[in-house]
């Protein structure tokens, strides 16, 4: 679905357009500061990402536990045995066995083992070293045997790490979004105020101008009261204004997690709305291709395939050809106890055959078969159903974006429309052609069109970082690698 819309991505200010990388968070975030130096702070200090981050090392670490299944497993013991002597009752040495382990998991499915038993003293003397070595290999003809059986449970935790990553991701698209629509509702409550401010200005302009027409004897005394009244309310406007302000601010200071009482004030003086500039354009494929929730729902298909892989490699027989070499050497040396290989093989018990174990009643099996395969149909279910949701999400976002494009328009001309209105007004005022009443009226016509004005620009920049989070875009807009914002430290 190609629109006629660019690169959908926060534009409310200056340094919303994408850099290759954020700005370090300021020491001191005290005073003025910009969009892009909030969202660096957050990504170093909100504690929903250093949690994530926290789950990301568990995540990487069952990762590599899980790709060395194939690594060998290595293990030395080592006992000393001391035995009592019955007619004198000392403690003398009985004997000590040093065992080596190896254990090797083969990507076939079959499994390698190696014990080799050293011992001093064990029906030989003390001066002498015994040792038996036992190699055993069993390759899997039927249940577990094969490449994709034996590398499921590899294919699975790679596609669960990497879930892991795409909900990380999605995790910090969120919170530069939330950072964005925070600084942005700080940004409209800064200038409520200042509309405020000025709309009380000009009520004490117009108070003061009625004081001087009464004393020129051109008004009654009686209308002073209207602006009286108005100043009042307007007064009671701009308190509400600035506890808003302090509201919006103590919002952004959650986010980005900082003291309470840190001073935070937005640098930007106006709101532009041109669009960024961009060479690719909002669509569905676009949004298949980078939005985490929909790759995440492609992972899930993938293990619930290989689960069902492995639930239908349960039931199949148990056939495995074994090998299995045993030696038992003596020497009063160690290292001639260990021996050579050709010197094994002279004393060596050698065995090789079949192992068969065939399941009879298990009904389990088959149930894990049933479930296997209905929870990959309800993966296969849920995928479709995201992919329509984003469809649907993705045209209403574009719609939504257009609609309040035009809003900003519109509502940019009637404020202009409404400042000319109240200024002709006051002109009819000083030529004592018109009433208080009709002033006050102008000039509440006219911060109606200011506000709506600033809630048309916000509407419509918070309608582009929504666009961004459907398209799943939000970190490439703003020039964010995930990998650099796992590895940020918190902010001392």
């Amino acid at each position: 679905m190609a629109v006629g819309l660019a690169a959908a991505g926060p534009t409310a200010f200056a340094e919303d357009a994408a850099s290759p990388d954020l700005p370090p968070p300021p020491q001191t975030p005290i005073g003025e500061v910009t969009l892009r130096q909030c969202i660096a702070l957050a990504l170093h200090n909100n504690r929903a990402l250093l949690s994530a981050r926290l789950d990301r090392e568990d995540e990487r670490t069952a990762l590599w536990v899980a790709e060395g299944k194939f690594w060998p497993d290595l293990q030395i013991r080592s006992t000393r045995a001391f035995a009592r002597d019955g007619a004198n009752g000392d403690w003398a040495f009985a004997d000590a066995v040093t065992s080596f382990e190896a254990t090797l998991q083969i990507p076939t499915g079959g499994q390698l083992s190696l014990v080799n038993d050293i011992a001093r003293g064990a029906g030989s003397g003390p001066n002498a070293y015994n040792s038996a070595l036992s190699v055993r290999f069993s390759q899997p003809l039927l249940k577990g045997a094969g490449w994709a059986a034996s590398q499921a449970s590899v294919r699975i935790a790679r596609a669960t790490e990497r879930m892991g990553a795409l909900r990380f991701e999605r995790a910090v698209g969120d919170v530069v979004a939330a950072v964005a629509r925070a600084y942005r509702r700080l940004v409209q409550s800064h200038r409520r105020v200042e509309i405020s401010t000025r709309s009380l200005a000009r009520a004490n302009a117009l108070l003061e101008t009625n004081r001087y027409l009464i004393q020129a004897g051109r008004m009654a005394e009686v209308a002073v009261v209207e602006a009286e009244r108005d100043v009042a309310v307007r007064e009671l406007v701009l308190v509400d204004a600035e506890n808003a302000l302090d509201a919006a601010r103590l919002a952004l200071v959650d986010l980005l997690d900082v003291d309470s009482d840190t001073a935070l004030s937005p640098t930007e003086a106006t709101l532009a709305t041109e669009s960024a500039a961009g060479d690719w354009e909002p669509t569905t494929a676009l949004a298949l291709t980078h939005r985490p929730e929909y790759l995440a729902a492609l992972l899930r298909v993938e293990n619930a395939e290989t689960e069902l892989l492995l639930a239908r490699n349960s039931r199949r027989w148990t056939l495995a050809a074994t090998f299995a070499v045993d030696v038992a050497t003596s020497d009063r040396e160690f290292a001639g106890a260990v021996g050579g290989p050709l010197r094994m093989a002279e004393d060596g018990d050698l065995r090789a055959g079949l192992e068969l174990a065939v399941p009879i009643g298990d009904r389990s099996l088959k149930a894990r078969v049933v479930r296997a395969g209905n929870d990959l149909r309800r993966a296969q279910h849920d995928l479709d159903e995201l992919r329509q949701s984003i469809d649907i999400a993705v045209q209403r976002g574009v719609r939504e974006v257009a609609a309040r494009q035009r809003q900003v328009a519109l509502a940019a001309r009637a404020g202009a429309l409404a400042e000319r209105a109240l200024d002709a007004e006051r002109k009819r005022l000083n030529l004592g052609l018109t009433t208080n009443l009709r002033m006050i009226l102008f000039e509440d016509d006219l911060v109606r069109a200011q506000n709506s004005e600033l809630d048309a620009r916000i509407a419509f920049l918070n309608a582009r970082t929504a666009l961004d989070q459907t398209l799943g875009t939000t970190l490439r807009t703003w020039g964010i690698e995930v990998a650099s914002v796992e590895r940020l430290a918190p902010r001392e």
